[in-house]
């Protein structure tokens, strides 16, 4: 049963979720806890009153501006811009300071409220007492801050890397071969005309493959069995086009049930077979296409023949495999093998993938 949360938890939910809010909430939560070491060590050393909360109330009036005035005024002005000279004696003479401020502060706060323990510690400070706390302040915050920039200017990347690929994949859709599927339709009208048996099982397959493409690969990932699909009409089509003079190979080993791929991610590899193997050699050219899932992985092994002269294998790959081994490397890092070789006579291509 599904339990809807009350509306006001969703519109608090909500808000959280809103960059500014969440931002806010950070540095909130921030200072919370850096303020706290120092809190937590003067009552355990002195006790909690009105002279220990005047203590951190100095703290937080300090160390606050110190650090946002290094992060935003001379971070982005002085050493963003590369004056680093300028940048470091700016640090330190706010670090000096916020040392003297803050020294000047303690001192003001009365006896009368503070704890004999506390008063003494104050009695014993100088204004340069704070120099260390405040240098590593600037640090601890500043890294923070870029680490932040860091993980922020990487997500953008990949982001952007998303993008690209998903331009790149609309681009595959829409290239599935466009000689094959004129080729294919061309065929289909060959054997209509002859009034083959076949051609309605064509026409189907083709339909099918279509439909895949452009409806059922615009989700996220697909079911393996779809895809498996797809790929057993594409060369089932090819086998058709081809006739009796190339010889044509397809097997499937294991279960793919139960398991989802990225869609359109093993099609350019088997597209690539034909075209540089029995498309480029029209004459005793083959392809053998094997497909194995078993315990959650997959392997594909592809290979194809070459011309004799070997003068297309500079042309192998274009933006059928680079799509692929760049979405492999976005989608499935660290659980995937991609080996791409090319023999004497034939072109091979071996794919691992975990889908688990």
């Amino acid at each position: 049963m599904n339990i809807t949360p009350p509306v006001f938890l969703q519109g608090i939910s909500s808000r959280i979720k809103n960059p500014k809010v969440s931002r806010l909430l950070m540095h909130i939560g921030f200072w919370l806890f850096w303020l706290f070491r120092t809190f937590y060590d003067i009552v355990s050393l002195y006790g909690f009153g009105y002279g220990e909360l005047l203590f951190m109330l100095v703290y937080a009036a300090t160390q606050i501006p110190m650090m946002y005035f290094h992060l935003y005024i001379l971070v982005p002005r002085l050493l963003n811009s590369r004056h680093y000279l300028l940048y470091a004696i700016a640090t330190i003479g706010l670090i000096f300071t916020y040392s003297v401020v803050n020294y000047t502060l303690l001192t003001l706060i009365p006896e009368s409220v503070s704890s004999v323990g506390l008063s003494d510690y104050i009695s014993q400070l100088n204004a340069r007492y704070d120099i260390f706390e405040g240098f590593f302040t600037l640090v601890i915050t500043y890294s923070i801050k870029y680490a932040g920039q860091v993980r922020s200017t990487q997500t953008r990347l990949l982001q952007l890397q998303r993008d690209n690929l998903t331009l790149e994949l609309n681009a595959l859709k829409a290239q599935i071969n466009p000689h094959f599927l004129f080729n294919t339709l061309n065929n289909i009208y060959s054997l209509a005309l002859r009034k083959s048996e076949k051609t309605p099982d064509m026409v189907l397959k083709l339909s099918d493959m279509m439909r895949y493409v452009l409806y059922e690969c615009n989700a996220g990932r697909v079911a393996l069995e779809r895809e498996i699909q797809f790929i057993s009409n594409y060369i089932e089509l090819e086998r058709i086009r081809h006739g009796e003079h190339v010889s044509i190979n397809f097997s499937l080993t294991g279960n793919p049930k139960d398991y989802r791929i990225e869609p359109l991610l093993l099609i350019p590899i088997v597209e690539n077979s034909f075209k540089h193997g029995i498309n480029a050699q029209m004459e005793k050219g083959f392809v053998d296409v094997r497909l194995n899932v078993l315990n959650g992985r997959l392997q594909l092994n592809v290979l194809n023949s070459v011309p004799v002269n070997g003068s297309f294998l500079k042309e192998m790959g274009g933006i059928g495999l680079d799509n692929v081994q760049k979405r492999l490397e976005l989608i499935y890092p660290e659980k995937h093998q991609l080996k791409i070789a090319a023999l004497q006579n034939s072109y091979k291509v071996d794919l691992e993938l975990n889908l688990s």
